[in-house]
């Protein structure tokens, strides 16, 4: 059985320090965000309002910079994640202590959930060009070695909480990549 995006954010949730700063940029997997994460001040939650993908690595950095006392956990799908990965180089060089995790359906759920709606060729014959992360699959936590920030790879709910546990404690950047339900 497939991990869904809401257990995965309610395990993440429940191991989150109260005075933690969310960056979300889950998409498509972020409804049910604001029931999981109370964010009790002004500087608890960011979020994008447009539809730009690819900011949730990199602010995540801005946020820690900003507010270094705090814990920083980033939502961030696996499609968005693939447009500013170096930022996991740049964690690693100045020693930023964020938690990535990595919504991974295997796509850019997003752009598919969108075409859908616009009724787009795509969507006839549920064919998405370039929006399948699958061939080949792409190794996150081997990729944030590679920058160097150590990660994880989760398959079992029950994973999930002990593992960004461990990536709070650390002390540095940490990534916790979590294969989650691929369907739209």
């Amino acid at each position: 059985m497939p991990i869904s995006a809401l257990t995965l954010m309610n395990e993440v949730a429940k191991v989150t320090p109260a005075d933690a700063v969310i960056v979300d940029e889950a998409i498509s997997s972020s409804s049910g965000i604001r029931h999981f994460f109370k964010c009790a001040d002004a500087k608890s939650f960011f979020g994008l309002r447009g539809g730009g993908i690819g900011w949730g690595l990199p602010a995540a950095l801005g946020v820690k910079l900003a507010l270094p006392h705090r814990p920083v956990v980033a939502l961030v799908g696996d499609g968005s994640s693939m447009y500013t990965n170096q930022a996991l180089w740049t964690a690693a060089r100045e020693s930023l202590a964020v938690v990535y995790v990595i919504f991974n359906n295997t796509s850019c759920r997003i752009l598919k959930l969108r075409t859908k709606a616009l009724k787009g060729f795509s969507a006839e014959d549920d064919r998405y060009v370039a929006m399948d992360l699958d061939r080949p699959q792409i190794d996150f936590v081997g990729l944030a070695r590679s920058l160097g920030v150590p990660g994880t790879k989760i398959e079992k709910a029950s994973d999930i909480g002990p593992a960004v546990g461990r990536a709070l404690a650390s002390g540095g950047p940490y990534l916790v990549d979590v294969r989650i339900d691929p369907a739209i």
